[in-house]
């Protein structure tokens, strides 16, 4: 089963995508900041990790630059919903830093699936 860490500090956030995503069949982690998903990236790394890039301690950024440090093979789907207001492109950053994908909040259900499966395949492949 493919595995997906999810990364956001809006615990309604991380409910809806592990809907989603467990729903399509896929096996969902949580983080609630970047501390907690390094610890969990140590410790297993997962397939895809949904990282959202405006978080309080360590946000999508640097935790990216981490990741991509330690865990060169996961694939990394950034999202925010927060570059539109403060007139920053944080998802295009996000792809300089090596993100493999960005979607933008709000989201639906089928276009974080079109996206995780492009990145990593079905849940059970």
């Amino acid at each position: 089963m493919k595995t997906v860490l999810v990364v956001d500090d809006d615990p309604s956030i991380r409910a809806l995508i592990r809907l989603y995503l467990e729903g399509a069949g896929y096996g969902v982690r949580e983080a609630g900041d970047g501390r907690q998903a390094m610890r969990q990236l140590a410790d297993q790394p997962p397939d895809l990790v949904v990282l959202d890039i405006f978080m309080p301690e360590m946000d999508g950024l640097e935790v990216l630059q981490q990741l991509r440090e330690q865990c060169r093979s996961c694939k990394v789907m950034a999202i925010s919903g927060g570059s539109a207001k403060i007139g920053m492109d944080l998802l295009g950053h996000a792809t300089i830093f090596g993100a493999d994908a960005v979607l933008e909040k709000p989201f639906d259900a089928e276009t974080l699936l079109v996206k995780a499966a492009a990145l990593i395949g079905g849940p059970g492949t």
